[in-house]
């Protein structure tokens, strides 16, 4: 990378987070695994240097991945689904598949501060950082694990970069809960939102099992047909979300799915 692109890199990182954002090149320079830094708007976070968290930091907060959100009518799809749930004294719960670090979990509790959040993150070295991020964090539930259509084993494919840690079904390994054994980690809880980045494994998820989907007002999928060309990962995702009453915004990496009719959650 050109000395110009770090340096609108870090531009970007200063309006977006505020001054103390820098603080995360200490790291670099010291040798240590980890910076605390504190992101103005969002709080103190941990990040690694040399890796993809402040990337996805800046994807979710500086970027266009959920500005679907910026829309009125999907904000009152939402806000309307949330307040029904909470009406009728039940929890909204947001399932975030693959939670990496714990930034969308961040994202949607500034939204919805009544929000509970189940974070499933398979891989290690990201679930320290998740506990880290969601650490004094009303509400939040953290799973090591992987998320599949059915209970079973998953075997990891790690990469250099966290963010892209693959999953393959095993006979032993990391454990694989569903999206219902997600949900009723909550009290009272009920599906709100569902984000969904699971490099590839959302073949699994989408292939059965999926009554899930009816009770969820948004769904949030990164698809990996780019990164796993003619393996059709993508195919039973969109076989199960054009069979149902869901309006699509791209955005970014993400599909975006909203309820056309909220009341119906």
């Amino acid at each position: 990378m050109s000395v110009w692109y770090i340096a609108s890199l870090n531009f970007q990182d200063l309006t977006i987070f505020g001054p103390r954002i820098l603080w995360r090149h200490v790291a670099r320079l010291t040798g240590a695994k980890t910076a605390r830094v504190a992101m103005s708007k969002i709080g103190t976070v941990e990040l690694r240097p040399r890796e993809s968290d402040i990337s996805t930091f800046r994807d979710i907060f500086g970027s266009r991945d959920y500005a679907a959100y910026c829309y009125d009518s999907v904000k009152e799809r939402l806000q309307a689904a949330y307040n029904t749930i909470l009406k009728d004294g039940k929890t909204p719960v947001l399932v975030d598949a693959g939670a990496n670090i714990g930034a969308a979990s961040l994202w949607f509790r500034q939204k919805f501060p009544q929000l509970a959040i189940v974070a499933i993150e398979p891989d290690p070295d990201n679930i320290a950082l998740l506990r880290s991020n969601l650490a004094g964090k009303k509400d939040v539930y953290i799973l090591d694990a992987a998320i599949g259509a059915t209970p079973g084993y998953a075997e990891l494919a790690r990469s250099r970069l966290s963010w892209a840690t693959q999953t393959t079904r095993a006979s032993s390994g990391t454990e694989i809960i569903t999206v219902e054994d997600a949900v009723a980690q909550v009290p009272k809880g009920r599906l709100l939102v569902a984000k969904i980045d699971i490099e590839g494994f959302e073949s699994d998820l989408f292939s059965s099992n999926t009554n899930w989907i009816d009770a969820a007002a948004m769904l949030i999928i990164e698809p990996h047909d780019w990164l796993l060309p003619h393996e059709r990962t993508s195919s039973s995702f969109q076989k199960e979300m054009g069979a149902r009453q869901f309006d699509i915004f791209v955005a970014g990496e993400n599909i975006i799915y909203v309820r056309r009719d909220p009341a119906s959650t």
